[in-house]
């Protein structure tokens, strides 16, 4: 008899409706105890971020990029280079922290395949340690020929790309680099058509930026 009242089709439409509603509810319930647990998490700075997923619970969050080595061929003359770092956080709402550009300009010595400039660059980064933001990098040289300034790009992104030296990385988490992070750029293990390339080291820490 119950065999039977279960075969009916009735019986089990009413069935799958009952189990969809149990499992939509059981996730309500479960996404309102996990709010009211969210809410009672420590903020030190009151910025909304739980101190927990906040890259700097004491203040707004800061990642100093310092530059550690720039390696190149060897030069018979000085050259003058200029490195662009640039950081862009697409999913701030706010709209502050994007189009953050850092421009360091140096002088590449002449007789060397190495220099140590220690440049830094600082930013202010979302304090949401899962957000992944970008970095984009690029180095360029300029040479005044007849009162005419002239732009060589210079490669320092690995890979065969003879369109574009130079490129952004897409998916980087800012708590992975202020825990103390080494960036590097290879531009000199390609084989494209560059003639100017170079192998670039960042160290990246986080530091404390403090609001107005």
């Amino acid at each position: 008899m119950a065999e039977e009242v279960f075969s009916e089709r009735n019986v089990q439409v009413a069935l799958v409706i009952a189990v969809i509603l149990g499992i939509l509810l059981g996730l309500s319930l479960s996404d309102q105890i996990l709010s009211d647990y969210e809410l009672g998490l420590p903020d030190a700075d009151g910025d909304g971020v739980p101190d927990s997923s906040d890259l700097n619970s004491n203040g707004d969050a800061g990642l100093r990029f310092t530059l550690v080595d720039v390696v190149h061929d060897i030069n018979e003359q000085p050259r003058n280079i200029t490195l662009i770092l640039g950081y862009n956080d697409n999913g701030d709402s706010s709209g502050n922290l994007v189009g953050q550009v850092c421009v360091l300009n140096m002088t590449l010595e002449a007789n060397t395949s190495v220099s140590r400039p220690l440049h830094h660059c600082l930013f202010q980064v979302d304090d949401y340690v899962a957000r992944a933001v970008s970095f984009e990098y690029r180095m360029y040289e300029e040479e005044q020929v007849n009162h005419e300034v002239l732009l060589y790009k210079w490669d320092i992104f690995a890979g065969d790309d003879d369109v574009n030296p130079w490129g952004t990385n897409l998916t980087v988490d800012p708590a992975f680099l202020g825990a103390g992070s080494t960036v590097h750029l290879d531009g000199m293990s390609d084989s494209d058509s560059w003639e100017r390339n170079a192998r670039i080291v960042w160290h990246v820490s986080t530091v404390q930026i403090y609001a107005e």
